[in-house]
């Protein structure tokens, strides 16, 4: 339409314009998402080109899974009640309805791939930078704080994305990819340091997928086997060692055999009936508050009674930082503090773990909420934990709507349901879904939603395995290890990463699939 008022290539500019701005703000901005997403869809429908539309569909799987997925929700609302999270739901997913269908029916020329990607990693590096900042000039609370631009979770899938976007420049021989290896350091570090849960899953998930293709793309020869299976071997012995490391140990304490007195002659205060742990040893036993306060006082500054910058009582937290070095609360534990354990305390510093280095903590940070989960079996406060009660609901759900499901609007009245009647510990403001992806799939739509959603997934990989796309390895298994524990399309950042991602790689590998048929075709003329 636009082509005879305008010139032949405008419906084709536009078109790459429109995917370019979506790439553009899934790292900055909803609005840039929306409006990218809103200019694709009219541009496709005003473009009209329905009887080549259908050809480059009718035989595509991504294309078949993005209706099947509309086909479970539409069936979903002749058996749901809340009609009106159903319609919510149905407009957060706008974007996996759309995005795919559009660039699949409508393809971006290849050469056009490139500034996709560039304007993705540019502002990525740009609101990265910008979260950095804010993060080491500023007293933030933590790295849900820092995170500016989205959900901190979906962020940090972004971030490895930026990482495998930038190998696979790499890989391409560009002429830039010092200053993409340059981005891809950045990237890891950022992940690093900012502690989430979901970007270290989501970089292991990229190392898995980068095994996996340099062993298809590495000529086949013994050392390649040898090296497979050193690699899986170090795989397992690191995995059984993390199981070792984060499984719930017994008590490290005999509240029976409890010593009465400090050496220097003070009755110890025990609180026997609390189940508060640091690091894995109990904060309210061995306490000689005396002693304590008088050998602090000597030591700093800050008197023992007062209150940090950040509103807490410094002898709680050096209750608990103590504690998490195993040292009784007295002047013999305080001798063993050393000048910087002192500093430490004096910053807010609750426990020795946070010295250990960004992944070092959040490992030991794991271990310790799963030791208290194992305790007190109270989740709230750890968002693993909270994990944990949310697959438990979860599981319930499913068992009695294991068939059809519950329908496409009543997920969150079903769960309220389910928390209610098992008294969970979780405080009702954490009442949420399932945080998981495939989960949610089977309680939603029953288990043929779960097999066509889990399936399609599945499938997906091993095309990808099959022809050697990096990129599509490595997006998939991030896709994957983000569906374990989080609902992902259902915020807007999160599906419209899916969907962009979801169809860039398929335009990927018809490409490949082209070119394959053209040089077979070249091969009979000859």
């Amino acid at each position: 339409m636009l082509n005879r008022f305008f010139g032949p290539k405008t419906h084709d500019n536009i078109n790459m314009f429109a995917v370019l701005v979506v790439a553009i703000g899934l790292p900055v901005t909803k609005i840039a998402m929306s409006l990218g997403t809103l200019l694709l869809a009219i541009n496709f429908l005003l473009n009209a080109d329905f009887k080549n539309y259908w050809e480059r569909t009718k035989t595509n799987v991504v294309f078949w899974f993005v209706v099947a997925v509309i086909g479970f929700h539409i069936l979903g609302l002749i058996y749901t009640t809340d009609f009106s999270f159903a319609f919510r739901d149905l407009n957060s997913k706008l974007p996996l309805f759309a995005i795919p269908i559009v660039m699949i029916a409508y393809p971006i020329k290849e050469r056009f791939l490139n500034y996709i990607i560039y304007g993705f990693l540019l502002a990525l590096t740009i609101t990265s930078v910008v979260n950095f900042n804010v993060m080491m000039n500023s007293d933030v609370g933590g790295y849900r704080d820092f995170s500016l631009f989205g959900s901190h979770i979906r962020y940090a899938l972004l971030i490895v994305t930026g990482i495998v976007l930038s190998v696979y420049l790499i890989l391409k021989k560009n002429n830039l990819r010092i200053v993409f290896a340059l981005l891809g350091i950045w990237f890891i570090f950022y992940t690093v340091v900012s502690k989430v849960d979901s970007g270290y899953v989501a970089l292991a998930f990229l190392l898995l997928g980068s095994f996996i293709y340099f062993i298809r793309a590495s000529k086949p020869s013994g050392k390649k086997k040898m090296f497979g299976v050193v690699v899986v071997g170090i795989s397992l012995i690191v995995g059984v060692q993390f199981y070792e490391y984060i499984s719930p140990k017994k008590a490290k304490i005999d509240f029976k055999t409890l010593p009465t007195h400090s050496k220097g002659g003070e009755k110890y205060f025990h609180d026997t009936t609390s189940i508060w742990f640091e690091n894995g040893h109990h904060i309210l036993s061995n306490i000689a508050e005396n002693e304590l306060k008088e050998a602090w006082n000597l030591r700093s500054e800050i008197d023992y009674n007062d209150t940090l910058s950040n509103g807490y009582f410094l002898n709680g937290i050096l209750f608990r930082y103590m504690t998490s070095k195993n040292l009784t609360k007295d002047k013999v534990g305080m001798k063993k503090m050393s000048d910087e354990d002192i500093k430490n305390v004096e910053n807010g510093m609750t426990s020795i773990r946070f010295t250990y280095g960004p992944l070092g903590s959040k490992l030991a940070g794991i271990k310790d909420e799963i030791y208290h989960y194992s305790v007190n079996g109270d989740p709230d406060g750890n968002s693993l934990l909270q994990r944990f009660e949310h697959w438990k609901a979860g599981r319930n759900i499913i068992k009695e709507n294991w068939l059809i499901g519950v329908g496409t609007g009543d997920l969150q009245q079903e769960f309220d349901a389910e928390y209610a009647d098992s008294n969970t510990q979780l405080d009702q403001a954490n009442w949420n879904r399932a945080h998981n992806q495939f989960m949610t799939f089977w309680i939603a739509f029953g288990i043929f939603g779960f097999l066509v959603f889990t399936g399609f997934w599945l499938w997906f990989l091993y095309k990808n395995i099959k022809t050697i796309n990096f990129i599509g390895i490595c997006f998939t298994l991030i896709a994957i290890g983000s569906f374990l524990s989080e609902d992902t399309i259902e915020t807007q950042q999160g599906v419209t990463f899916i969907a962009l991602f979801l169809g860039i790689v398929a335009l990927m590998n018809s490409w490949k699939k082209e070119k394959e048929l053209n040089s077979g075709s070249d091969v009979l003329k000859s």
